[in-house]
């Protein structure tokens, strides 16, 4: 018996990672590889853009360097990305779908911290540093803003790779508007034809009192 559910069981996972590698290498293989070449190209980028505001604000201080935590994590989600396409394993989806959650948040936070920073900063005078300065803020920003959206899309792609729960209840709604007209219509019922023209019958006045229920007088 035991051996019985371990072979079952085997079964089923078989059957996951076959779905799964079916799923990546050809469903969404051109989308994983967007998603992941996008992740890697926008941390590179946010990479030295905050190296160069941190140097040009707080000499070189990483501390102050907050887009650095969403570009290393931007360049680990690209990478489990690349893999999953490469290699699909189910523990790959639940490690592209921890990173990426933990990317948005991070990167939400992120871009919210400097939006204000820049925003309620001094105001810049007219030297060209001070402008400088601005325009690699802002671009650090924008690459930010950038990974958090490209994050959300990962976790949107993940989310279609099942069926969703909303899918199942319209069609299940779509059966009882029909009235079960093809179970009514299957021949040989457990109880014959006439419990299922009786089943009919009961519906079709329900169906009908409740039309006279809301029609005026």
């Amino acid at each position: 018996m035991e051996d019985r559910a371990g072979q079952q069981e085997q079964e089923r996972h078989s059957l996951r990672l076959e779905k799964l590698q079916h799923w990546a290498r050809h469903r969404q293989s051109g989308h994983l590889l967007v998603l992941a070449v996008s992740q890697l190209w926008l941390a590179v980028v946010v990479v030295p853009l905050a190296v160069s505001v941190a140097c040009l604000n707080s000499e070189c201080h990483m501390a102050t360097a907050l887009p650095l935590g969403p570009g290393a994590s931007g360049l680990l989600t690209g990478t489990v990305t690349l893999e999953l396409r490469r290699a699909p394993r189910l523990w790959k989806v639940r490690a592209m779908m921890i990173f990426n959650t933990f990317n948005l948040i991070l990167g939400f936070i992120v871009v919210v911290v400097e939006v204000m920073k820049t925003a309620l900063g001094p105001a810049p005078t007219a030297s060209s540093q001070h402008a400088g300065l601005l325009v690699l803020e802002l671009s650090a920003e924008a690459f930010t803003l950038g990974g958090v959206l490209v994050s959300v899309h990962a976790l949107f792609l993940l989310s279609q790779r099942k069926p969703g729960c909303c899918r199942s209840q319209s069609l299940h709604y779509q059966e009882l508007q029909e009235g079960f007209s093809e179970l009514e219509e299957v021949p040989g019922l457990e109880n014959g034809p006439t419990v299922a023209s009786t089943g009919a019958n009961e519906r079709a006045g329900q169906r009908e009192q409740t039309r006279a229920a809301l029609l005026p007088p």
